[in-house]
């Protein structure tokens, strides 16, 4: 971090990471090492050249996909677009190729809040991290990843008229047999 931020780093974390900081970077993998590293970058391109503290870096770390799922807050919303623009070729949702299972629950759910609640884009994103942190939490706890469902068939139309094709019948009937004179 000394290399991305320099002595601005030293000067808000000190020259020791301490036990914390320790614990939480060396229960993480190279490949989450290097995300989070890439974010810090971003940030920094971004304008937010300070270094970010330990809450910041966990937010970081959540946001790069720590997680058991392996699937970044930018991966759920990819996998949500790219749903979106092709959904009219599948019949119905279980049709979709989902990337992950997993997306399948998170897609659908984040469409229906989308929906009810009128979410801006920064809110989509906002929902799409808490569903994914609460999906990585019930997979850390054993629950496992549900099937993607097939839908229920609609019911088949009952035979014979409908209600207005009755009553549209007893009308011209009427008509024709002079009901309604002018």
């Amino acid at each position: 971090m000394t290399k991305i931020y320099s002595n601005r780093w030293i000067t808000k974390n000190g020259n020791r990471p301490n036990k914390l900081w320790e614990t939480q970077t060396q229960a993480m993998t190279a490949e989450q090492l290097r995300r989070v590293a890439t974010a810090c970058v971003d940030r920094c391109r971004a304008g937010n050249s300070w270094p970010p503290d330990f809450a910041e870096f966990m937010q970081l770390v959540a946001e790069c996909g720590s997680g058991g799922l392996g699937l970044t807050t930018a991966d759920v919303l990819n996998e949500f677009k790219r749903w979106r623009e092709n959904e009219w070729r599948y019949s119905s949702v279980d049709k979709f190729p989902w990337s992950q299972p997993v997306l399948y629950h998170i897609c659908i759910e984040l469409r229906r809040d989308g929906i009810e609640r009128n979410m801006t884009h920064a809110e989509h994103e906002k929902r799409a991290a808490a569903l994914l942190q609460r999906w990585e939490k019930k997979i850390a706890a054993g629950y496992p990843v549900p099937p993607v469902r097939v839908q229920i068939a609609a019911p088949a139309n009952p035979g014979g008229p409908t209600p207005a094709e009755t009553l549209r019948a007893e009308f011209l009937r009427r008509e024709a047999a002079g009901w309604f004179k002018k």
